[in-house]
């Protein structure tokens, strides 16, 4: 982890986050920028998904808190398999102007692959990201050592267009090795 990036934790999902989580899910800024939330959620609707969550054993939410213990997002395993060892993930950070652009979503980043791969035993990881949502691919890509896989082309419409999405991966190998390069600057 770089000096630099703020400290997160991760916590399981409450009931309790239901509120901060259908206020982050209907941030038009989220919306925009995530893939697969991309429309208004309401109460009973949040509500219905958490329970869906509890009873999912392929999947692991987590809340993203500051060092203060501030909600700023969530995070977490989907489709989990354990026989090949692969999760999906996926980040959903604010958009307040205290939150984006300051080494959050990096810090979450690393701390999800942390467990996944030192807690979890898995050997990868995937995700697909917007293609013009340069945060992510910076903060995925150049920072946390994932490679681009592919493209599926004109996979999303988004504000009157179709976007691509590429998929993104990182091999339990590779996390071992970008560990390692870490370890030996240290």
């Amino acid at each position: 982890m770089n000096a630099a990036e703020p400290t997160v934790a991760l916590r399981p999902v409450e009931r309790t986050d239901l509120a901060f989580l259908r206020e982050l899910s209907n941030e038009p800024f989220v919306r925009d920028h995530v893939v697969g939330w991309d429309w208004p959620l309401s109460l009973a609707g949040q509500e219905a998904w958490y329970e869906t969550t509890l009873r999912d054993s392929a999947t692991r939410r987590f809340i993203v808190e500051t060092a203060a213990g501030q909600p700023i997002g969530m995070t977490g395993l989907w489709d989990m398999n354990w026989r090949d060892r692969t999760a999906l993930t996926a980040l959903k950070l604010g958009g307040a102007e205290d939150v984006r652009g300051r080494g959050y979503g990096t810090s979450a980043i690393r701390a999800v692959m942390d467990f996944a791969f030192l807690d979890a035993g898995l050997n990868k990881l995937y995700s697909t990201i917007l293609a013009d949502n340069d945060a992510s691919r910076a903060a995925y890509v150049r920072k946390c050592g994932w490679t681009e896989e592919g493209v599926l082309r004109e996979h999303v419409w988004r504000h009157g267009r179709y976007v691509d999405l590429i998929q993104i991966g990182m091999l339990r190998s590779d996390f071992d090795a970008l560990r390692a390069r870490e370890d030996s600057r240290a």
